[in-house]
């Protein structure tokens, strides 16, 4: 049976991005609608020009709030996959997780905000919450756009690391090997 954990909600995103969606809306339909009442054929052709491009902003501002949306952890007995928004995802083999552990990282702000990277060798998934780190014993490749890094530690932001540990460590091949050394 798999678990799934969530990542917290990315309410400091959605909503600013949501607002930013109606606002360009409401603009776009408001400043063209003089062009269909009294403008010209041209104005009229510029209007659905403006129209179409405000389609496609809403769009895409929609596509993304729903990737968003698409943040989670599944754990089975074979291995931890990682879905964290619509545009990163990992899959490790439990056997290959060596070491887990509480991290506090510095700036906290940094590591809060989505998907960062060192670009070397970490990948930090968070949108909030304590950070896992989970240093593994192999390398796992893994897209993160425009390139492909091959992750030796992953820190995970979860509400509530506690039974994420508990259910890591329950899982693991070889739960005594799994350390779990104090927050450092």
């Amino acid at each position: 049976m798999t678990s799934r954990f969530h990542f917290a909600h990315a309410f400091w995103f959605r909503v600013p991005l949501k607002l930013l969606v109606i606002t360009m809306a409401a603009f776009a339909l408001v400043s063209l609608a003089p062009a269909f009442t009294e403008g010209t054929a041209s104005d009229r052709e510029r209007a659905l020009f403006g129209i179409g491009v405000a389609l496609a902003f809403i769009v895409m501002g929609s596509v993304l709030l729903a990737a968003i949306n698409e943040s989670y952890i599944d754990l089975d007995d074979r291995a931890l996959a990682v879905r964290f928004e619509g545009f990163f995802g990992l899959v490790v083999p439990l056997a290959d997780i060596a070491e887990v552990r509480m991290v506090d990282p510095r700036p906290r702000w940094r590591y809060r905000l989505g998907l960062s990277s060192d670009f070397r060798e970490r990948v930090c998934a968070s949108h909030g919450g304590q950070i896992v780190e989970l240093r593994l014993a192999a390398p796992v490749p893994a897209q993160l756009w425009p390139r492909r890094l091959a992750v030796r530690r992953l820190w995970l932001g979860v509400p509530d690391a506690g039974a994420f540990i508990a259910e890591l460590r329950r899982r693991s091949p070889a739960p005594r090997a799994l350390a779990l050394p104090a927050s450092g």
